[in-house]
């Protein structure tokens, strides 16, 4: 039982990794929401953090305010399996499990506007 959940576990976080990796993210302008949502997308805590030191916030404020392509930062995690910034940011991501052909998998492009 221990390695059937063992499994799952790692077929989820390779499920999601791959979803990250076959999108890229394109900023539409140069705005402070614009470049926090763009070190949001990276999925690296550490370019979050520093996004949100040179923009002079603080993340309680980015968690209630800020939105990414008209979505929360929790709804915009979940959809492009931004795992590792949302748990920086301490949010709550839903998570489902799905089955993908990595073969027929093409590189997603996504456009990114921040909230004013």
């Amino acid at each position: 039982m221990k390695v059937l959940a063992a499994a799952l576990v790692s077929a989820t976080l390779l499920a999601s990794a791959n979803a990250t990796a076959d999108t890229q993210f394109v900023a539409l302008d140069n705005s402070p929401g614009t470049e926090l949502c763009m070190a949001f997308a990276s999925n690296k805590p550490l370019d979050m953090k520093r996004a949100i030191k040179q923009n002079r916030v603080k993340k309680y404020q980015i968690d209630d305010k800020l939105t990414c392509n008209d979505m929360s930062l929790a709804e915009f995690a979940s959809v492009y399996g931004l795992n590792r910034t949302s748990n920086y940011m301490n949010l709550e991501i839903s998570t489902s499990t799905s089955i993908k052909d990595l073969a027929m998998a093409k590189k997603e492009l996504v456009y990114i506007s921040g909230s004013k």
